[in-house]
């Protein structure tokens, strides 16, 4: 949205200021260097197998179908349950992962289940809820202390169950394989919450690189309108200021009636015309223009956010496309910090009303990123309200949703 302001037309010549707007500042993110991790797809398809494999166990431990088989196959059900409960506890997504002793008491209830199971029917395949129950729980299990002492205790057990049942001591290796799925999962548990808060510093970091350029253009344009100022505000007041004086010495010597004075009358009505336009164009260049749609399409690839705008963005007024720029700017800033790797989508309705929505995924179980101060949302809702709107934020099925609604009486609101 440019602003043109003709200049003066002294001498026949016309001078044009324009107020060119600035391109919106790109984002800086970047992740080189930083340890890419890409279990993501991988763990979204174990969850769509997990009952699967559940199910494989049951079968595994029923077959061939007796009383006792029959009973081990609902412990490992009872398993099945404990390990889903644990990996579900909503509090694994908090900054502190509050709960890893009621997650770790879950998953020992289920091994110690599998390991009765394993006792009752040896040759099925109840003893694998023990390596399921080593395998979730270094990546829901922040505190190392736990998962370790789990590894042990269960590992050991493992061995001495399974070589008593079996009657073989070379089953007093399969607990071998409780501490080692125990510790690679804990190890890459580790790598993707470094990630996760690698990829949210940078997040920061963008968010505080983009504010500073914006700070650093809005620091040119005032420089370059002080310039203006001085040199044709001042310039032409005092063109205005001597064309008077002359005026006033000529028509005391040729008279009030006189060609000449008609001429610096003309003179002094451009240099006036001049010095406001002069004064309009240095309040153009000190006005920051409004985001348009083009910015905010800018802002969510520079996120990685899939953009969807219904209806003429530009057409509302500068107010209210500040808010909404605003507002996804944040949304989509925290949830890069909060959900690092989690899609996000900005969807936008010019209607009656108009409505921006940002959501984005739960993070990832073992990103162990999640809460935060609020203070942002709270300027975001004082931001709404000074265009006439509100802010609702919170959880819904897929996520984290930010929703700003401003009625739009006339489909032009300022």
């Amino acid at each position: 949205m440019s602003r043109t302001a003709s200049g003066s037309r002294l001498g026949g010549v016309t001078a044009t200021t324009t107020a060119r707007r600035e391109p919106p500042p790109r984002t800086a993110f970047s992740t080189a260097g930083v340890p890419r991790v890409d279990d993501d797809a991988r763990a979204r398809l174990g969850e769509r197998l997990r009952p699967l494999l559940w199910l494989g166990l049951v079968a595994g431990t029923v077959w061939p179908l007796t009383a006792a088989s029959t009973v081990a196959a609902v412990l490992v059900l009872v398993c099945a349950a404990c390990a889903v409960a644990a990996a579900r506890d909503p509090r694994i997504t908090t900054e502190a992962a509050e709960g890893d002793r009621w997650r770790t008491a879950l998953l020992s209830l289920c091994a110690v289940v599998g390991l009765v199971a394993t006792a009752l029917v040896p040759v099925g395949a109840a003893y694998a809820t023990v390596f399921v129950a080593a395998g979730l729980i270094g990546r829901i299990v922040l505190d190392a202390r736990l998962v370790h002492g789990f590894a042990a205790v269960f590992g050991v057990a493992l061995s001495v169950v399974f070589a008593l049942t079996v009657g073989s001591w070379w089953g007093l290796f399969l607990g071998l394989v409780v501490p080692v799925l125990a510790s690679q999962a804990l190890n890459r548990a580790r790598l993707h919450r470094e990630h996760a808060r690698v990829v949210a510093l940078l997040a920061e970091r963008d968010a505080l690189r983009e504010a500073e350029l914006v700070g650093a253009a809005a620091q040119e344009r005032a420089r370059i309108a002080r310039d203006l100022h001085d040199v044709l505000a001042h310039s032409l007041s005092g063109l205005s200021l001597h064309l008077q004086a002359i005026r006033a010495v000529l028509a005391k010597r040729l008279g009030p009636d006189d060609a000449v004075l008609t001429s610096v009358d003309t003179a002094a009505d451009l240099a006036r015309s001049g010095l406001a336009e002069a004064k309009q164009a240095v309040a153009a260049l000190r006005a920051m223009p409004a985001p348009t749609a083009a910015d905010l399409r800018s802002l969510a690839d520079g996120h990685g956010a899939a953009l969807t705008v219904t209806g003429d963005l530009d057409a509302v007024g500068e107010r209210l496309r500040e808010a909404v720029y605003a507002t996804a700017r944040e949304a989509l800033t925290n949830a890069a910090r909060h959900a690092p790797g989690a899609p996000a989508a900005v969807t936008v309705e010019v209607a009656d009303d108009l409505v921006l929505a940002v959501t984005n995924a739960h993070p990832h179980p073992a990103s162990g990123i999640g809460g935060g101060g609020g203070n942002g949302l709270v300027g975001l809702r004082e931001r709404a309200a000074l265009v006439g709107g509100t802010l609702a934020a919170g959880p819904d099925d897929d996520g984290w949703r930010v929703t700003l609604r401003v009625p739009l009486p006339d489909r032009v609101a300022g």
